[in-house]
């Protein structure tokens, strides 16, 4: 859908091109990046939205900011659908719909795909890397130790194709309130700037709420000079809302373990998500409150954002800080009604 949208508006890609450095020159009001083999490519706006190993962070940052493992990976994988249709017991269960569809329930295929992901305790194996290939027998292991698991799901694993499945380890980064760098001529986009678990259900989701709610304030930017300030508003208006979905996760990912060996009640693990997170329009939000966000910015007043869980008041947090809170019952900003 990305490449062809950028197809139409006339914009290509290249591939090949690893970006080993960000860099900017205020006094041009250009910015660019070092690409691996040392040449360099400028614009008036460079984003970074090359994920959570991505090299921004020392020109945002000043420092390297790194990510630090969750505890947890995850086995993921898509095959072609007729591999899994193959086995009578998974066609039984998993039959196509009328139209031809694939079935979805527990895991989502696209026409011609199936496809699980499941999340489990990460031993020190797991990689934060596609290329990082596992036996369908590494998930069997797992599974063996979740009571109550199918045996169609098992069924669906072992007809994997063995070179296929990726075991993914899940890392995170503490919040971070600054996604642009000194000049504001790079902005980090997506997992850059705000690391994701799965259990948030939001990783993509921000991803493009930030494209969206990036493109709209340098829409409001007259001329090339004014990019700075249409970044600085785009964080503004988006840290606490991607902040407080950091922290869901994390929420959410205590939930899913309490429940996961135990036969826990499945309606105390049911995940939710307020109006305040799906009804959400950030195109509409960063072009209402740009003028008010950025006047607040020169003057150094405070901005109330309104895109956060209503009533509910925003406090900095640490991953560490959080989980020791919540161990011990303490307030955090997860308090308040999030549905």
């Amino acid at each position: 859908m990305l490449l062809e949208q950028l197809n139409k508006v006339g914009l290509g890609v290249e591939y090949g091109k690893e970006v080993s450095d960000y860099f900017e020159d205020v006094g041009s009001n250009r910015a660019g990046v070092v690409l691996k083999d040392g040449s360099k490519h400028e614009a008036d706006l460079v984003v970074a939205a090359d994920g959570v190993r991505g090299a921004s962070w020392s020109l945002i940052a000043g420092r390297p900011v790194p990510a630090k493992s969750s505890g947890d990976a995850i086995f993921r994988v898509a095959y072609p659908i007729a591999i899994a249709l193959k086995d009578p017991v998974i066609a039984e269960r998993f039959p196509l719909l009328e139209d031809g569809r694939p079935l979805a329930e527990l895991w989502v295929g696209t026409d011609e795909e199936m496809s699980f992901a499941i999340q489990h305790p990460d031993t020190g194996t797991a990689e934060e890397s596609w290329g990082h290939r596992v036996h369908p027998d590494e998930v069997l292991k797992y599974t063996a130790t979740v009571e109550g698991w199918p045996e169609v799901a098992n069924r669906v694993i072992k007809a994997t194709p063995p070179d296929l499945l990726v075991d993914w380890k899940l890392m995170w980064r503490d919040p971070q309130p600054t996604w642009t760098s000194p000049g504001a001529r790079v902005v980090q986009l997506g997992d850059a700037g705000h690391t994701f678990l799965p259990s948030s259900g939001n990783g993509a989701t921000q991803a493009i709420e930030d494209a969206v709610s990036l493109a709209a304030c340098i829409s409001m930017a007259r001329s090339n000079e004014d990019i700075p300030d249409a970044t600085r508003v785009h964080n503004l208006l988006r840290f606490e809302r991607v902040s407080f979905l950091q922290a869901f996760g994390i929420k959410n990912r205590a939930k899913h373990s309490s429940g996961t060996n135990s036969g826990g009640d499945a309606k105390r693990n049911v995940v939710h998500f307020g109006k305040w997170m799906v009804e959400h329009d950030p195109e509409e939000y960063a072009l209402q409150n740009y003028q008010q966000a950025l006047e607040c910015l020169r003057s150094g007043l405070p901005f109330k954002n309104s895109n956060t869980p209503p009533g509910v008041e925003y406090r900095p947090w640490t991953i560490d800080g959080l989980l020791e809170a919540q161990e011990k019952g303490e307030p955090t900003v997860l308090d308040g009604d999030w549905d």
